[in-house]
């Protein structure tokens, strides 16, 4: 009849919208199942934020410049640069044969007027002598007594001793070389416990102050162990800066951890703990869900649930969020205003990482 679709063709219209329809369902699942990635960064240790760093050179709290109170030639050194000594130990002696030939004839002479003045003492106990020959017996005595004690001395003067625990530094003579007295042999230097020397600009003292310099925390990183950081104690600080640098000299003093071999002249940084300085982030603008004064809104990435949230921080004049993040949060960098709170999503990849 006019107007009536033939049923063969009803047929293949429901076998079509039957097709659309199981499409659009394949379509809409395969839309469910993608989930966006986002590019995430990692919220630092906001304590970081609080340090004032210094350029630094280690030095050695205790140092010895070591040399013979006597003249004479060296008849050994018995260590090397570097070598680790211990207090009372040998390090270097002179040829000790004149020194030891003047000791027994001081020795003798010695004993010689003891024993002419302990008779001398007897016999004017008994008035048998005068008292002026029992003086020049006991002047003798004294002589013969401080020349022995001297020729002692100088006998012990030709070897030297390492006055601490720690390590030979420079040696400057060698054996068989005849020095004079006084002069320097080699330095031993104290290793364990060290001290680190900074410059402070005149500028900064005059915001924070000396007092806070020296009531502060402080740590040592080494340049070759930034990983690492050293408690050290304040020390002391000059109370006139440098005319050349326009700064103040401070030092502070730190316990060398076993592990490291630390000598002075090696460069390091010393951090200052500013209590008056606010812990703080720096975000990128492309990060801001909303940002108004001293307030905003960030997405915050959880890894259980693979879900970003909105979290609202506290900002400073600059800008810096100055609260409401921890350390280790993930923050959504990017990408924000193709979000919205409560969506999956996962962390966008490289090679190397986040």
């Amino acid at each position: 009849m006019k107007g009536m679709i033939p049923v063969g063709k009803w047929v293949a219209v429901g076998a079509i919208a039957v097709t659309i329809a199981g499409c659009n369902k394949a379509n809409s699942e395969v839309n469910q199942s993608v989930i966006t990635p986002v590019k995430l960064v990692e919220i630092p240790n906001l304590l970081d934020s609080r340090y004032d760093t210094f350029i630094a050179n280690i030095d050695a709290t205790n140092r010895a410049a070591m040399s013979f109170q006597v003249a004479g030639e060296i008849e050994k050194v018995d260590v090397r640069m570097g070598s680790s000594v211990k207090k009372g130990e040998p390090l270097a002696w002179l040829d000790p044969t004149d020194y030891q030939l003047a000791y027994d004839a001081k020795n003798a002479e010695y004993a010689l007027a003891k024993t002419a003045y302990q008779r001398a003492v007897a016999l004017h106990a008994k008035s048998l002598i005068s008292v002026d020959t029992y003086d020049q017996s006991e002047t003798a005595y004294k002589a013969a007594k401080a020349a022995f004690e001297q020729a002692k001395t100088d006998l012990a003067y030709t070897q030297i001793t390492a006055p601490f625990d720690g390590v030979v530094s420079l040696i400057f003579s060698k054996e068989h070389q005849v020095v004079g007295s006084n002069q320097p042999i080699l330095n031993v230097i104290d290793n364990q416990i060290l001290d680190v020397v900074f410059a402070i600009p005149v500028s900064y003292a005059e915001q924070y102050g000396l007092d806070h310099i020296e009531s502060s925390s402080f740590n040592v990183v080494m340049d070759s162990h930034q990983h690492l950081a050293i408690p050290a104690k304040f020390k002391e600080i000059s109370t006139q800066p440098d005319s050349d640098t326009n700064s103040y000299t401070a030092s502070l003093s730190f316990q060398r951890p076993t592990n490291l071999n630390l000598l002075p002249g090696m460069t390091a940084q010393v951090q200052l703990l500013n209590e008056k300085r606010f812990a703080k982030v720096d975000i990128a603008s492309s990060a801001w869900i909303s940002r108004d004064g001293d307030h905003g809104q960030l997405f915050k990435f959880d890894k259980q649930q693979q879900v970003i949230t909105a979290v609202d921080v506290t900002l400073d004049a600059q800008g810096n969020v100055i609260s409401g993040l921890n350390e280790g949060d993930l923050i959504v960098q990017a990408g924000v205003e193709n979000l919205v709170a409560g969506q999956h999503v996962k962390a966008w990849t490289k090679e190397g990482g986040i």
